[in-house]
């Protein structure tokens, strides 16, 4: 452990209390991706070259016992040959997936869906077909009323400028936002309303981690270089992001720092922040060998008292329970204001799409693959520009 760690613990007992054993699906593919519901879970999985959606039960009061029902699951894309797959919790209701797919060149395409709270497909469209500079593939999203779309970037270090591509929830591309020179491969995006802010979480191949902090609008406003990789690692891959009361939680890649080309599995991280972004808490989630065995695709989600880590493992969907101590974690409103997304370019302005969605930490969920404490204040003030911190190893 760091010294960081080991000083964070004196004044910070930690949210994580128990983390449970892996669990299988017995189902294969990629893409796995835990999903809270009102009443539960339900678990999405990329397979057969679309991607689906069933419920996942808790048998018992362990973190062991789940059952993921796949005799009953629902396809919410109708392709038949994707490749990578981001699906987002829409505020107000249903789902949104992006998909990628390859028509010419490696992942030179994209598509999305929106389905309704039963799973079943209302809209579907391209977002662009046959653009071979720009990476489709392990895209960060939103469906949010500041924000519904993914973001594509170019391939390689981040010197292709990367975009957001604004959906609509009739099928439609309705805009494109730049994002500037950014990696944005395996990233992710959470719209933070408590900070009135988006946060865009990506890591170059440095394995530096980078926290962009943009208004409602797209304007950027902070970012913040986070060394996380302990001796020997590079991280990698911090493609959720959620709020768990008045900390972020981040599910994020490490492996060893092996030479470009030797693949990109490793072992599941989970990072607990403070909402300037101190770091407080490290878990290794899983415990694979180097190389190509290794784990890929993280994911973290968030119900009660729960957090469900997924991820696959050589094809194969997984997932770790976690138990988290909630005494010390405060209950904070995430739900966005009922004027919220004049720009979010989705043309849905439906009671349901507005409708205030109340999360509180004691009693809430959260699966958006990232307050009004300090960094609230600096934003306030105007104080931006890009910091560095570098954790100690050791």
């Amino acid at each position: 452990m760091t010294p960081l760690l080991l000083i964070a613990g004196i004044a910070h007992a930690g949210i994580v209390a128990e983390i449970g054993p892996p669990v299988e699906t017995r189902t294969g593919g990629t893409w796995a991706r835990a999903l809270p519901t009102d009443t539960g879970w339900r678990m999405g999985v990329g397979t057969n070259g679309d991607f689906f959606i069933g419920d996942l039960y808790q048998t018992g009061t362990g973190l062991d016992g789940w059952d993921f029902d796949r005799s009953n699951w629902a396809q919410v894309t109708d392709h038949g040959d994707l490749k990578d797959h981001n699906v987002q919790m829409c505020d107000g209701g249903g789902y949104m997936v992006v998909s990628s797919a390859n028509l010419v060149d490696h992942n030179d395409s994209a598509y999305h869906w929106f389905s309704n709270d039963n799973l079943d497909i209302t809209a579907w469209g391209p977002v662009e077909e046959e653009v071979s500079n720009r990476a489709h593939n392990d895209m960060a999203a939103l469906c949010t009323p500041w924000a519904t779309g993914a973001a594509f970037g170019g391939y390689g270090d981040g010197r292709e400028p990367a975009y957001f591509f604004e959906l609509d929830r009739g099928g439609g591309v309705s805009g494109e936002v730049p994002l500037g020179n950014k990696f944005v491969m395996g990233g992710g995006l959470l719209a933070d309303a408590p900070t009135d802010r988006i946060i865009l979480t990506t890591a170059n191949i440095d394995g530096i981690l980078h926290v962009t902090s943009y208004t409602p609008d797209w304007e950027e406003l902070d970012e913040l270089e986070l060394d996380l990789a302990g001796a020997g690692q590079r991280t990698y891959w911090p493609s959720s992001l959620i709020r768990v009361g008045q900390y972020y939680v981040l599910a994020m890649m490490s492996a060893e720092d092996l030479p470009a080309g030797s693949g990109d599995t490793g072992n599941v991280h989970l990072y607990v922040f403070t909402e300037d972004f101190d770091l407080v808490e490290e878990h290794r989630i899983t415990d694979q060998p180097s190389g190509r065995d290794g784990a890929m695709r993280p994911w973290v989600a968030h119900k009660d008292d729960l957090l469900i880590v997924s991820y696959d493992v050589q094809n194969n969907h997984m997932f770790n329970a976690i138990r988290l101590d909630l005494s010390g974690v405060d209950e904070v409103d995430t739900g966005f204001d009922d004027d919220d997304g004049d720009g979010d370019g989705d043309g849905d302005d439906t009671p349901e799409d507005a409708a205030e969605a109340t999360d509180t930490d004691k009693g809430g969920c959260s699966a958006i693959g990232a307050s009004s404490g300090l960094v609230g204040g600096l934003l306030a003030m105007g104080l931006v520009g890009v910091r560095r911190r570098e954790q100690p190893t050791g």
